[in-house]
């Protein structure tokens, strides 16, 4: 992709061979309000502070896709968990997702989860080699701040690993999370119950289940919610 770019210049001195990263100027300007809409929708955060969590996630995808492609592990920390709720909202919107992926990074930039299985294999790889999970945990989060550092400077290392990692710490995470319809839970419909359910004919069934899920549309004749069937000729996100 043939933009504009803006150079941000190494500002770190653990690399002074280094070659400074270009960030391109359309990816700075990139921006998907449906995204932040959605991510909204599930976390308790103001528009500004979504939109702020949005521009420091093109960052880090950027970062990650460099470091993909250098064979450098780059892996979410818990400082910076908010990015990582924000790259799967944007996953979520994946043809958005996947022409922003190829617009910039001409390829699919897949995420890996977590997974207890993988760490219990990478301590046993580790341990082959006589490196121990802190040994190698704190080399790799230096490689990874250094990075940062020498890509976006110190600010957005402060903001990423102390900012970030105090406003959206796990236990602040777990409070900003809203729950399952929280616009509205009086209309919030109920399944059928099992053994009355096994009673009925298919048509009955059918139309049973229809009329306990009719409320969960979120119209409740005293003002609509963001899952209104009201809404349903139209995007929610656009």
């Amino acid at each position: 992709m043939k933009n504009a770019t803006q150079t941000y210049q190494s500002t770190s001195a653990s690399n002074p061979n280094s070659t400074p990263f270009c960030l391109p100027t359309e990816l700075i300007k990139y921006r998907n309000d449906g995204v932040i809409k959605k991510f909204r929708d599930k976390w308790s955060v103001s528009e500004q502070a979504a939109s702020d969590i949005f521009e420091e996630t093109k960052k880090f995808l950027f970062l990650a896709d460099h470091a993909q492609r250098h064979c450098i592990t780059f892996e979410i920390d818990e400082s910076v968990l908010i990015i990582d709720k924000m790259w799967h909202t944007f996953i979520l919107f994946t043809k958005e997702y996947s022409e922003f992926c190829d617009a910039f990074f001409g390829r699919m930039l897949h995420h890996t989860p977590f997974c207890r299985a993988h760490l219990i294999e990478k301590i046993r790889d580790l341990s082959s080699h006589g490196i121990t999970l802190s040994e190698y945990k704190r080399i790799r989060l230096q490689q990874q701040i250094d990075i940062i550092h020498e890509t976006f400077g110190i600010e957005t290392v402060r903001k990423w690993y102390v900012e970030f990692g105090n406003s959206y710490s796990l236990q602040k995470l777990n409070a900003l999370q809203r729950p399952v319809y929280h616009e509205d839970l009086v209309h919030i419909g109920s399944p059928m119950d099992p053994e009355a359910a096994r009673s009925l004919t298919p048509t009955e069934l059918i139309e049973g289940i229809i009329q306990r899920q009719n409320p969960s549309m979120y119209c409740g004749g005293h003002g609509c919610g963001v899952y209104c069937s009201c809404n349903s000729n139209k995007s929610l996100y656009s």
